[in-house]
């Protein structure tokens, strides 16, 4: 299998409702907060994974969309199932890489919560149905407003015919009119991708 195109697709996301995804409370080390957002550990600044983001786009794209996990542009697109034990299609052709704070994102949000302060944190009360009480408990999120901006690779080998930026598209259409990371369906993580800049790479250069 040989890699014939190579496209470098850039894009923001905007944060429209608080955004968690779950970091380690052991690793970070944040006291008081029960569920703490992953950070950059030398920065201490959130940041969103690129599997967060294939995460989420393969799940609505085959399970919403129902296009089956056999689904060949699934496959070539994302690579094979965790677990699974073939992989007819080779190598994933999108490449998804981590998400980091603009610049001006970091300023604005300092400027807010103080220095070296990138987050918020939610109180939520933790219901418990057996004994009838309700516990507090404190969620971290990045705020409203937050602007993250990311990159993706993706890679035509010779024989595909499929368009692989249509197909991102879509599924950041999709992600858009869901949500991203955890609690969705409390109000959580509703966000605005979009694709700014797309230019085709030579074969030879890395990103």
């Amino acid at each position: 299998m040989k890699i014939v195109k190579r496209e470098l697709i850039k894009f923001t996301l905007t944060v429209k409702t608080g955004l968690h995804i779950g970091g380690n409370k052991e690793t970070y080390g944040i006291g008081g907060i029960d569920s703490p957002v992953i950070k950059d550990p030398i920065t201490n600044e959130p940041i969103i994974p690129g599997s967060s983001i294939k995460g989420k786009m393969r799940m609505l794209i085959k399970y919403v969309d129902k296009a089956g996990s056999e689904d060949a542009i699934c496959l070539k697109a994302f690579g094979p199932d965790p677990g699974s034990k073939t992989n007819e299609f080779g190598l994933s052709r999108i490449i998804f890489r981590d998400m980091f704070l603009t610049e001006e994102s970091k300023k604005t949000l300092q400027n807010h919560l103080g220095e070296n302060f990138f987050t918020e944190v939610k109180a939520e009360n933790k219901i418990d149905n057996v004994n009838v009480s309700a516990q507090p408990r404190f969620i971290e999120r990045v705020p409203a407003g937050a602007i993250f901006e990311g990159e993706c690779i993706i890679n035509y080998c010779d024989g595909d015919n499929e368009d692989f930026y249509k197909f991102l598209e879509n599924g950041f259409e999709r992600i858009n009119y869901n949500a991203l990371g955890g609690s969705g369906s409390r109000g959580y993580g509703k966000v605005d991708i979009k694709i700014t800049d797309r230019k085709e790479l030579n074969l030879l250069e890395e990103k």
